[in-house]
C-alpha cells in the first residue's frame, strides 16, 4: 500500500507537471536506463565524501540516488532509512515499519504552455483530499508543501516542490500511516527539499 501511495503521489507530479506537451522536459520522464541501483542505493554513503563528483552538468536534470546517501536523509527524515532508485529517475526511501513515513526524491521540468510552477503546485494540493498549500520561504526560486489525504485514506500525505532555475523542479512525495502529524510532515518535506537544493 505504500508503494501505491507513493506511485499515485509521482503521478499527479507527473500530470501537475506538464510532462506530456512535447516540449525538450517532455523527455525528462523517461524512465532512466542508467545501472544507478546496483547496490539497491542504500550503499551510497561510501562517497559521502565525494557526492560532488556526482553533480549533474549543464542542463543534466540530477539522479537524487546518485548525489544522496541514506544517511543525509535519515538526517532529514529524523528515523533510518534505505534508498532505492525508482522509475521517472526519483528516489525512493524507506523505513522498516511500513507504517513509517517514506516517500520519493525527484525532479521534474515544468514548461510555462503548461502552466508553469503555478500548475504544478495548484495540481499538487489538488489531488489531495482537503489539500493544504504550505509556502516555503526563502528555498529556490518558490518552494511548497501540500498536505493531505489521498485516495479516500484517513492519514495525512505530502507533496512539495521547490522551483530552481530553468524551470526545473526537485519534488518531495512522504505518505504514512502512523498518525504523523501535519506540523511534522511540513517539517520533513521542507528538509528533504533543502537537502535536495544543497546537492542538486
Amino acid at each position: 500500500m505504500t508503494r501505491a501511495l507513493i506511485t499515485a503521489l509521482l503521478l499527479v507530479g507527473a500530470l501537475a507537471s506538464g510532462c506530456g506537451d512535447g516540449d525538450d522536459g517532455s523527455d525528462a520522464q523517461t524512465p532512466s536506463s542508467t545501472p544507478d541501483n546496483d547496490d539497491n542505493g542504500t550503499d551510497s554513503g561510501d562517497d559521502s565524501g565525494d557526492s560532488g563528483d556526482d553533480a549533474p552538468e549543464a542542463g543534466e536534470l540530477p539522479k537524487f540516488c546518485e548525489l544522496l546517501t541514506a544517511e543525509q536523509v535519515t538526517e532529514a527524515v529524523g528515523a533510518p532509512v534505505t534508498l532505492e532508485s525508482a522509475p521517472f529517475d526519483s528516489c525512493e526511501f524507506d523505513q522498516e515499519d511500513p507504517r513509517a513515513v517514506s516517500g520519493s526524491l525527484g525532479v521534474v521540468e515544468v514548461g510555462v504552455d503548461a502552466g508553469g510552477f503555478e500548475s504544478y503546485r495548484s495540481g499538487s494540493s489538488g489531488a489531495l483530499t482537503n489539500g493544504v498549500d504550505h509556502p516555503v520561504d526563502g528555498l529556490g526560486n518558490e518552494a511548497f508543501v501540500a498536505t493531505g489525504t489521498i485516495g479516500g485514506g484517513e492519514s495525512l500525505q505530502a507533496g512539495g516542490g521547490v522551483l530552481t532555475d530553468g524551470g526545473v523542479v526537485y519534488t518531495v512525495n512522504l505518505t504514512q500511516a502512523s498518525g504523523v502529524s501535519e506540523d511534522d510532515l511540513v517539517a520533513i518535506s521542507t528538509r528533504l527539499l533543502e537537502l535536495l537544493v544543497e546537492v542538486g
